[in-house]
């Protein structure tokens, strides 16, 4: 019996225009967005290891570039709006990134239209949703304005049996939707050989797979909840259509601009007010050390060793302690995105695009995991200019400073994003419930 109310349910599904239509779109957007977004990677690998050379000199001034990840071909994240180049000497160490690596450099065309915009994880939240909304809408709504719900059951189908298979048949048609525009970016992306996927970019990928689907049984549960509860088609479509705009769009924002309200930041006047009497304690000792360097530097004679040293590290201090303000600022801004973020827990939309940008690296936390890096760099490099006054012979012979931005692993990320798994697996199985329970009740005249 369930097996074949399952069948009945796919064909329906496969014969709806409705259906057919969104799938269109969906493969549509999936090879198109695949192929401009895999065209955009490979001109920022190229800018990026072109502008890497860089690194091989030991120059006044250092600049450090933040790989593109190969991941960002489905999930693009912040990957591409986050700054990929940071530029520093002992003198500053900036707290942010800036530019587009390879600004001057790179020899292909960005694209810069609203459709580069959109990757896989986009069309997943959005397309893909919505097109959930739109084919199971009527699934039992349809039927009981028809009168054929009353038609099946009075065939003695038990209730129970019949909304399972209207659910496993939408379900099957949904996941077999998901993986075919996903096979399709895979292959395109797998087409070109710059691009080479590591064991555990594959298993990130089929986890992002996995948070997909369930993202989407969220959607289908709430879909076949409120076509349970109204009998009229039309008046399904226009709750799920407003329930899918409020959870999508309006939440998430409102969370946002509520976070904002209640943790204000502090104003750019307010930071370099913070920085100035952070140093203040030193300044009259480096005022007096660059008099003295200033004086030796006119006469032509050589800086003495100490003065040398002191004022390197003076002006490291300095920008040690400007580095701490901007620091505190970002743990200040961070605790406001995880008040909005917890606001907006309620928003399948906002824990699916949590958990995929951890999948595929293209989130805050790798950009973060970046410019701690670049502080552990800028430190060595400190260290190593002082040793340019305080003994050449060793500055000569000392090894260069290796930059490598530790992987996260895979265990790490599903570590960082249980909660968003386990409150996705709740609304599906809370809405499927709460649905079934209305179907066994719902009077069918």
């Amino acid at each position: 019996m369930l097996r074949t109310i399952i069948k009945r349910e796919i064909l329906e599904y496969l014969k709806s225009a409705k259906f057919l239509i969104g799938l269109g779109i969906t493969l549509a957007l999936a090879a198109g967005s695949t192929v401009i977004n895999v065209q955009d990677y490979k001109g920022r690998l190229q800018d990026y290891q072109s502008a890497s050379q860089e690194l091989k000199s030991d120059r006044f001034y250092k600049r450090l570039y933040r790989p593109p990840q190969v991941l960002s071909t489905l999930i693009q994240g912040k990957d591409r709006k986050l700054g990929n180049s940071i530029t520093f000497t002992y003198l500053n160490i900036p707290s942010t990134t800036s530019g587009y690596m390879g600004e001057g450099l790179s020899q292909h065309h960005r694209l810069v239209s609203g459709f580069a915009a959109v990757d896989f994880a986009f069309i997943v939240r959005v397309v893909l949703s919505l097109m959930v909304v739109f084919i199971a809408y009527n699934a039992v709504s349809e039927e009981k304005s028809s009168g054929t719900l009353k038609l099946i059951l009075s065939n003695r189908v038990p209730r129970d049996q019949l909304l399972l298979g209207k659910f496993l048949g939408g379900w099957f048609v949904i996941m077999g939707s998901l993986a075919v525009a996903a096979l399709i970016s895979l292959i395109l992306i797998l087409s070109h050989s710059f691009i080479a996927l590591a064991a555990g970019d594959w298993t990130r990928i089929l986890i992002f797979m996995g948070l997909s689907a369930l993202y989407l049984t969220v959607f289908y549960a709430i879909s076949l909840f409120v076509s349970v509860l109204v009998d009229r088609p039309s008046v399904s479509l226009m709750i799920l259509l407003q329930a899918w705009i409020f959870l999508i769009v309006i939440y998430p924002n409102l969370g946002t601009i509520v976070a904002q309200n209640l943790s204000r930041l502090p104003s750019q006047e307010q930071i370099a007010q913070q920085k100035a009497a952070a140093f203040q304690p030193y300044e009259a000792e480096q005022k007096k050390i660059q008099d003295a360097f200033g004086q030796a530097v006119r006469s032509g004679s050589e800086v003495p060793k100490d003065v040398a040293v002191r004022n390197v590290e003076l002006w490291a201090l300095q920008a040690d302690l400007g580095h701490q303000v901007d620091e505190e600022y970002g743990r200040k801004l961070t605790s406001q995105t995880n008040l909005a973020r917890a606001m907006s827990v309620l928003s399948p939309a906002v824990l699916f695009d949590q958990a995929a940008e951890r999948y595929g690296r293209t989130g805050m936390a790798e950009y973060e995991r970046f410019m701690r890096e670049v502080y552990r760099y800028w430190q060595q490099h400190v260290a190593r200019s002082r040793l340019m006054y305080a003994d050449r012979e060793a500055y000569k012979t000392a090894a260069a400073i290796d930059f490598r931005v530790p992987v996260e692993s895979t265990a790490e990320a599903f570590a960082a994003t249980w909660l968003a798994w386990l409150l996705l697996a709740f609304f599906g199985l809370a809405f499927f419930a709460l649905g079934y329970t209305a179907f066994l009740k719902k009077d069918v005249r």
